[in-house]
């Protein structure tokens, strides 16, 4: 199984960010959320095995860090597509985050 670990720093107190990050998910978060039967399912690519852990840290100043890991087992390869996906979704969250704030 490989881990992939990624953080991004937001402008808002860490409150907030919990907050935003709980609507972000059910909108776009590492893939494809649906609900079906008041169940999340997620996913990233039907051949990858998943997990994944969230942790919110405040950096004083109204910043906060979030970082995701996620382990999973999948393809050789996979790890940078995993990460490119991260990457993007955690961009995406800033910017949902920073210009609803």
């Amino acid at each position: 199984m490989a881990t992939i670990e990624r953080w991004i720093d937001v402008d808002a107190e860490i409150s907030e960010a919990d907050r935003e990050w709980t609507e972000f998910m059910f909108r776009s978060l590492v893939g494809h959320y649906k609900t079906a039967n008041a169940d999340v399912e997620w996913s990233l690519a039907e051949d990858v095995e998943k997990s994944g852990l969230v942790t919110l840290a405040d950096l004083g100043g109204g910043r906060t860090r979030v970082t995701v890991s996620i382990e999973y087992v999948g393809e050789p390869g996979a790890d940078e597509a995993v990460g490119a996906h991260l990457d993007r979704d955690l961009a995406e969250f800033k910017r949902f985050t920073e210009t609803r704030g």
